[in-house]
């Protein structure tokens, strides 16, 4: 089985999965989740002095990745982490969007708002916590709190800021603001779509980090990306951060990786709680199509991998919105989708399951390292990078 050939070439990667703290306490992983959460991610400026980016730059000092930092990557806005051999062409690529729904000002007399992102908000009238950001004195600060009050009726839709402190100012970004809450089982609240992505990229990358001098041995190289701008009109164009980043490498010798929450619940296939979720294929074939090859690696490596930890992965065969991958697969193949589950996105009640976080970092360890193509015993039986 691909596990067994994973793991009798590099031991090393199987004991850090099981003694990293964060895949063991879900105190210590719902920490680092919350303070995700609670960051400042306005689409356009979520790695601004003051922003989300600053955050992942903490945990991945926490986590012994500081020296692998780049925290202002180019001029992309992005952030990244990487690993393995130093040359300038990696190997692997996985992006998580670190920004969130955003919204601007429409009127400042009467608070209107327009999205510049997808609204999901339901149909009826609906108020969630809201903050209004903007950049003053070298970094983000809050300057309104208050609410966003959507309204869809008959086709018609329209959107408010409602301030309860301070002053709403024409140039603000308007975000979600919702205390987040855990149970030891679910969490509820806004932006998981996505810090649940970023986190288990975090966690991955230290994982991974145990391994590293086989990547090294083989020469290769694996870059997490952490994206801005993912977010946008799904009429529109969306993904700039990954369009940026398109023209500031080269494309990945085998491909990319997309990691972002996937919709789950009724009437879908992934469901919270039991595993991570991994797609082939998103917006039906009008997104990105895995190749043949690496799909059968991902159905061969999670069934041998649910045998041993069942509820670990499950295989999306739904539809999936299209996020970053759209723009990368234009740049080189992308090779998984792959993401915790995750329920009402964009809104204020967004919920998801912890465990499917620490589910997650096991797959995506196993899949990036055998996809990185460092065990030549698994080359000619998918035909990596072919």
């Amino acid at each position: 089985m691909p596990v067994n050939l994973l793991n009798n070439a590099l031991p090393a990667l199987a004991q850090r999965l099981t003694d990293l703290p964060a895949l063991t306490d879900q105190a210590i992983v719902w920490s680092m989740l919350r303070r995700l959460l609670l960051a400042h991610a306005p689409s356009g400026g979520a790695n601004l002095l003051g922003g989300i980016g600053d955050d992942i730059a903490v945990l991945a000092e926490q986590l012994d990745l500081r020296d692998r930092t780049t925290p202002h990557f180019g001029s992309t806005g992005n952030t990244a982490i990487w690993l393995g051999a130093d040359k300038p062409t990696a190997d692997l690529v996985v992006v998580a969007h670190m920004d969130r729904p955003s919204f601007r000002v429409k009127s400042l007399d009467t608070g209107e708002l327009f999205p510049i992102c997808a609204n999901r908000f339901p149909e009826g009238e609906q108020r969630v916590g809201a903050k209004a950001v903007h950049f003053e004195r070298g970094k983000l600060v809050v300057g309104a709190a208050g609410q966003i009050v959507s309204r869809k009726e008959n086709g018609v839709e329209s959107l408010h800021f409602d301030a309860k402190k301070g002053k709403l100012r024409w140039h603000d970004t308007i975000l979600l603001d919702v205390n987040p809450a855990f149970d030891g089982q679910t969490v509820i609240g806004t932006g998981l779509d996505n810090s649940l992505g970023v986190l288990t990229a975090i966690l991955t990358a230290a994982v991974l980090r145990s391994v590293e001098n086989v990547m090294r041995e083989r020469d290769r190289r694996c870059l997490f990306v952490f994206t801005d701008q993912e977010e946008g009109p799904p009429e529109g164009f969306f993904g700039h951060g990954a369009a940026r980043l398109t023209y500031t490498l080269p494309p990945p010798t085998y491909g990319c990786i997309c990691l972002d929450a996937h919709s789950a619940g009724a009437g879908l296939v992934p469901q919270p709680g039991a595993g991570v979720s991994h797609a082939a294929a998103s917006n039906w074939g009008r997104g990105s199509i895995v190749p043949p090859n690496y799909h059968a690696l991902a159905v061969d490596l999670a069934a041998a991998i649910n045998t041993q930890r069942p509820g670990t992965v499950q295989m999306n065969t739904g539809y999936l919105s299209r996020s970053d991958d759209m723009i990368l697969g234009r740049w080189a193949r992308m090779l998984a989708l792959i993401g915790p589950p995750m329920t009402d996105a964009h809104t204020g009640h967004e919920s998801a399951h912890l465990s499917d976080v620490q589910h997650g970092v096991w797959w995506l360890a196993y899949f990036l390292i055998a996809a990185l193509n460092v065990v030549p015993d698994l080359t000619p039986r998918y035909a990596l990078g072919r």
